[in-house]
């Protein structure tokens, strides 16, 4: 390209001489830079909850530091400012969004136990072998809080992290100690609670939105698969979507179920979308009839395009519920069917699709008509009352604590594990030519040690790159040596690796180094920045907490057999609940409760043999039957969510032998999934076009819920069949065997 004076392109014929040329690349892209920060921050309605959690955190930590150092006396002024920013940060681990109430609960516990952590330490700190000792009693004592589940993982780390950050200080008066951790405790707590005051309606929106967003996605990850016939890629897609979709329900219902009284719209609208997402799941079911052909290819597209339009759709929804204002509702685009020859049984087929279209149009409709304040409400499916049987439920009972204690139990086996391994990296440290940080190494071990191998070496990569970045990040901080700006920095790097710890681990990794190496320099100059040091702690601990994931194991094959009757006993409750429950407030709460149990029991074996991909081969469960039993577990899911909504839709069209025939066939249907029915031998038949019912469902529903039944049969057969062999080959003794390929669809 011909070149003018200045090296850029002349300007194109037909431009006057003289007119206004293009500004250079790099002048747009700093007006696109001094427009982007305006823009971003007029957008503050759509930051994520994380964002608005790790920014209050951090201010909470910044105002702790503040008061306390003006507060003090002054010759302690500088220690007791940093003993309460620690504990602080230690409490606001547990700082989460959520209910007023059960945040308060939980970073009260939090702090109390980072409380307890720092007082032992600052006693025992004079006596190395002693502190060894303690070091493990705390790991022990807080990978035990694990019993009640992952909604105690924010309280368990906040002793270990308290340890960790009181062996940093030098040597401190008890009374100093106490008094400056307490009034840090206390004064973040008082933070929380106002800022979980001020946010629980942005927490609430923005819950919501993100189950919007992740049923999008879904739709979406539905269409790619069935686009490309079940492309692997797509597969996978489709169930990470699907385990996503899964926590983000669940974060919704804890904060929008308990407020139902004073905000029906927003649980209206969740409650549409658990329907609809249980109406995408009965997607997938009869498209194997669609067959290959051109004829069967288009109806294939058609229904991709109405899958893509209603997750347009959605992602419109969750704009206007962020931006406060009301949907644009549009009619959702009409599908274009081919018309098809009068013998072609396809037919028939295509007026089964069509119905299902249309109940996921009503459902999508029902969404946008929810979010809009000038729309009526229709009553609520379930009462307040009933809503909150879907919430995590708060407390700490004893009863959790009790189950695991016995040698199988996963959780007992990771506190010993922690243990053992803390107390180790301690005495190693104390050993080291570089032991001016003991703790740094205990810090390593304990945030890359996980509870399965899989999530130890995700840890590990992730904990090793992170700190190489974040040493980067301080050399080139170390540039400037002002100590109200690294003061600053260390503010930010607490919010920061507060926001992202379950999101993206890695900028969790840099800020938390950032945050370590400026907190030990500020409790304790003397030593300096300490980079190398951090360094070659990190490498050794991750390389400790991979060694000590082989020590007491709980591999998955031990404990899949209880996942497993687990799926299985959830799937037999559903299908019971399903097919029988009667059309009242208690059998639809029974309804939905048995089908939450049975998609949470089908999501955690899923993820125990996703988790098991990463165990050493011996130990492998047996894949290719666990595989078919969560292929036909969720194809069942799909029939009786079918079976379910026409029981719901058109009961008065059933009346008579088939409603009689449900129960029946609900027992049937559980003693198949216990692997006490053979596979019928006519299964094939069942995907013969020539033996789809004669008449269409809108004039005869009651063939098609007979046939329903009978391929709901198959897939219960076929799934009890493989638990049942599954369970055997998990009792046999471990093997060294090759992975099966995954055959989930």
């Amino acid at each position: 390209m011909r070149r003018g004076p200045t090296g850029w392109p002349p300007p194109p014929a037909g431009r006057a001489a003289g007119a206004t040329r293009p500004a250079p690349p790099s002048s747009r892209q700093g007006q696109r830079g001094a427009l982007a920060l305006p823009a971003f921050l007029g957008r503050w309605r759509h930051w994520p909850a994380h964002w608005w959690n790790g920014l209050s955190v951090a201010i909470g930590v910044m105002l702790v530091q503040v008061i306390v150092s003006h507060a003090a006396p002054a010759a302690y002024s500088h220690i007791a400012s940093q003993l309460a920013m620690a504990c602080a940060i230690c409490a606001s681990l547990a700082d989460l969004p959520g209910g007023i109430r059960r945040n308060r609960n939980r970073v009260a516990t939090g702090g109390a136990m980072a409380l307890l952590a720092v007082m032992l330490v600052a006693v025992l700190h004079p006596y190395k072998p002693v502190m060894g000792l303690l070091v493990a009693s705390l790991a022990f004592g807080g990978a035990m809080l694990l019993s009640w589940g992952l909604r105690a993982g924010p309280v368990s780390f906040a002793p270990i992290l308290a340890m960790v950050f009181a062996l940093a200080w030098p040597p401190q008066p008890l009374l100093v100690v106490m008094a400056s951790g307490l009034s840090g405790i206390v004064l973040y707590l008082l933070w929380s609670l106002l800022t979980s005051a001020v946010l629980q309606q942005r927490f609430r929106r923005l819950a919501l939105a993100e189950a919007l967003r992740g049923l999008a996605q879904l739709l979406s990850a539905r269409a790619e698969l069935l686009g490309t016939g079940g492309a692997a890629h797509a597969m996978r897609d489709w169930l990470g979507n699907e385990a996503q979709l899964a926590d983000l329900l669940q974060t919704a219902r804890d904060q929008l179920f308990p407020t139902a009284d004073s905000d029906p719209r927003s649980a209206a609208v969740l409650l549409h979308v658990v329907e609809l997402r249980d109406l995408m799941l009965a997607s997938r079911l009869d498209l194997e009839l669609l067959g290959e052909d051109p004829i069967g290819q288009r109806m294939r597209g058609a229904l991709v395009g109405r899958l893509k339009a209603l997750a347009v759709m959605l992602g419109d929804f969750r704009e206007a519920l962020l931006d406060e204002r009301a949907p644009t509702m549009s009619a959702v685009p009409a599908t274009e069917w081919q018309a098809l020859p009068s013998q072609d049984p396809r037919g028939r087929l295509q007026l089964v699709l069509q119905d299902r279209l249309s109940h996921l149009d009503s459902e999508v409709l029902a969404i946008g008509r929810a979010l809009d304040p000038a729309q009526p409400l229709p009553p609520l499916a379930l009462d307040a009352a009933q809503l909150k049987h879907f919430v995590t439920p708060e407390g700490w009972p004893m009863g959790l604590l009790k189950a695991q204690l016995h040698l199988d139990s996963p959780v007992l086996r990771h506190a010993l594990r922690s243990a053992l391994a803390l107390s180790a990296a301690y005495y190693i440290a104390l050993g080291l030519p570089w032991a001016s940080h003991p703790h740094w190494l205990v810090l390593s071990v304990a945030v890359v040690l996980r509870g399965s191998l899989d999530q130890t070496l995700e840890r590990r990569n992730l904990r090793v790159l992170g700190t190489v970045i974040g040493c980067g990040v301080m050399l080139a901080l170390s540039l400037v040596p002002s100590l109200p700006l690294w003061i600053i920095v260390l503010q930010i790097a607490v919010g920061i690796a507060h926001a992202f710890v379950t999101r993206r681990y890695l900028i969790t990794a840099i800020a938390a180094t950032v945050m370590a190496l400026l907190q030990s320099h500020l409790a304790d100059p003397s030593h300096g920045l300490a980079i190398s040091e951090r360094l070659a702690d990190t490498v050794l601990g991750a390389a400790l907490a991979w060694a000590f994931s082989y020590v007491l194991p709980a591999w998955e094959r031990r404990n899949l057999p209880r996942a497993l009757k687990r799926a299985r006993g959830a799937l037999q409750q559903y299908a019971m609940q399903a097919m029988t429950a009667a059309m009242t407030p208690a059998g639809a709460l029974a309804q939905r409760m048995a089908r939450r149990q049975a998609y949470d029991a089908l999501a955690a074996l899923s993820a125990a043999l996703q988790r098991s991909a990463a165990e050493p081969r011996r130990v492998r469960p047996p894949l290719q039957e666990l595989n078919t039993v969560l292929d036909h577990g969720y194809r069942l899911m799909a029939h009786l969510s079918m079976m379910r909504q026409s029981l719901l839709r058109r009961a008065q069209d059933l009346a008579g032998d088939t409603l009689d025939e449900m129960p029946e066939a609900a027992k049937r249907l559980q003693r198949a999934l216990a692997g006490k029915e053979a596979v019928p031998h006519a299964v094939q038949a069942l995907q013969d076009w020539s033996l789809l019912p004669d008449v269409g469902p809108l004039e005869d529903l009651r063939p098609w819920m007979r046939r329903r039944m009978q391929v709901s049969l198959d897939d219960a057969a076929r799934a009890g069949q493989a638990a049942e062999a599954a369970l055997v080959a998990m009792s046999a003794p471990a093997v060294e065997v090759e992975p099966a390929p995954s055959r989930l669809s």
